[in-house]
């Protein structure tokens, strides 16, 4: 009995030192978040939101719907001076879908798959209208610092190599 209370004593002091870990974690957390935030331009806000670990759930999440808010802000902004349109659609299970219009007319179909497992591309290729899901052949265009030059220049756009 006395070796089982040792065991259950130490079962909780472990117990302590993890959630002091968890906590301290968060708290960087926070701290790096706040520092992205202020300094962030482009797609910072999104790539940093999607550095972060996704909890898995059958439902939305937080971190999932302020990532979904954040993208959307971000691509809206940084597309307007090139688009007639970008619709992206509702939060949806850890996914995000959408189209952009050209002002040219021409119409893209874009894909963000599951960031629980997968965060590393994002899906694109040619629409024929704001319905049309299957549209023309995938391309993938990483979710990486160099993410907004190299969608302008598969938009042919802008970007550095224009």
């Amino acid at each position: 009995m006395i070796q089982e209370q040792r065991i259950l004593l130490k079962i909780e002091e472990h117990k302590t030192a993890i959630h002091s870990l968890e906590c301290k974690r968060e708290k960087v957390i926070a701290e790096e978040m706040q520092r992205v935030f202020k300094s962030a331009k482009g797609m910072d806000k999104s790539l940093f939101l999607l550095s972060r670990e996704f909890v898995s759930s059958c439902g939305t999440t937080p971190e999932y719907l302020q990532f979904h808010r954040t993208f959307k802000r971000e691509i809206k902004a940084i597309l307007k001076p090139y688009c007639e349109k970008v619709e992206i659609g509702k939060p949806n299970h850890f996914d995000l879908t959408g189209f952009i219009q050209l002002k040219d007319n021409r119409i893209y179909y874009i894909s963000v798959g599951d960031i629980r497992w997968s965060k590393e591309n994002m899906l694109i290729r040619t629409a024929e209208s704001f319905k049309d899901y299957t549209g023309g052949s995938n391309n993938a265009i990483g979710l990486d610092k160099d993410f907004i030059d190299n969608l302008l220049r598969f938009l042919r756009v802008g970007g550095k190599n224009e």
